[in-house]
């Protein structure tokens, strides 16, 4: 095994850890928000919610770099790793897209019935 097969192998590992630590950071933060959209705590949801957009984002961003650079022809080897990283960011941005509409359809249901 070459010494630059290691390097890159340690490095797509940190790059999808990375990812994880952040998509999973969103997870946590937009369960938060719906645990305060429960308790109709709107305020508190949609900061929680926005807070897990941003997280998503960084993760995106780290995804992207990776992306990008297959796309210009650096071939990227297959990872596991990477490909569950990919697929936890992919999950993260679909529950925040339906939290964030949760959160606005809350607040128009209950500005209805006060």
């Amino acid at each position: 095994m070459s010494q630059q097969y290691v390097e890159e192998t340690d490095s797509l590992n940190e790059l999808s850890m990375n990812i994880l630590i952040h998509a999973g950071n969103a997870r946590e933060l937009l369960v938060k928000g719906l645990n305060a959209l429960e308790e109709m705590d709107f305020d508190v949801a949609e900061d929680l919610v926005k807070a897990a957009r941003k997280e998503v984002v960084v993760a995106h961003g780290l995804q992207t770099e990776t992306l990008q650079m297959e796309a210009s022809g650096e071939q990227i080897r297959y990872s596991t790793l990477f490909c569950h990283a990919q697929d936890t960011l992919m999950t993260a941005q679909s529950e925040i897209l339906i939290g964030e509409h949760m959160v606005r359809l809350f607040r128009k249901f209950a500005a209805k019935n006060n």
